[in-house]
């Protein structure tokens, strides 16, 4: 990882609970992730400060692929996150000022990052399951009650979900054929 990079990331470690932002474990292991599974087009919903946004367009840059982030708050984490993202100097993100599920952007995605409105993410993986690859799904155990009704519609979507208890937790889900 570039010293820019890493420069970036650090400084915004320090932000973490002011903006719910991914712990630097999970940041390293969705960048693995991506890595190893040589995903070219991810779409994150919730770029809040920038900060996991980083760590998922850096993996990008060694896969040649892109990365589509979305954030709704126009007044502060938006273009926070746009002047993170410059900071960073990554050229493969696009940001976007948007509400998901309505501002999603066309076209199939290798894998989706859920870290919004945790009521939300119903409607999230309504609009994506038949576009996507895989979704990971942040705060599986902080927001367990929350995310109760998402995951017993990816269950009854036929999903296979993985549980890791990493940060807040993760859900890895993968449509049946995937799994």
């Amino acid at each position: 990882m570039k010293a820019q990079i890493k420069a970036v990331l650090t400084e915004l470690e320090k932000t973490q609970k002011t903006y719910w932002n991914i712990t630097p474990e999970v940041g390293l292991f969705l960048n693995q992730l991506i890595r190893k599974t040589g995903a070219k087009k991810v779409l994150e919903i919730g770029s809040s400060n920038g900060y996991s946004g980083i760590w998922l367009a850096e993996a990008l840059t060694h896969n040649k692929g892109q990365l589509h982030t979305m954030e709704s708050n126009a007044k502060k984490r938006y273009p926070l996150a746009v002047i993170n993202f410059a900071k960073s100097k990554l050229p493969n993100i696009n940001a976007i000022l948007g509400h998901a599920p309505e501002d999603i952007p066309k076209g199939k995605f290798d894998i989706a990052f859920f870290d919004a409105t945790k009521e939300e993410h119903g409607s999230y993986f309504d609009a994506l399951s038949p576009h996507c690859k895989m979704i990971i799904t942040d705060n599986i155990d902080s927001h367990r009650e929350a995310l109760t009704p998402f995951i017993n519609k990816v269950k009854k979507a036929g999903w296979t979900s993985y549980h890791l208890p990493i940060g807040t937790g993760l859900l890895i889900s993968l449509p049946k054929s995937s799994s």
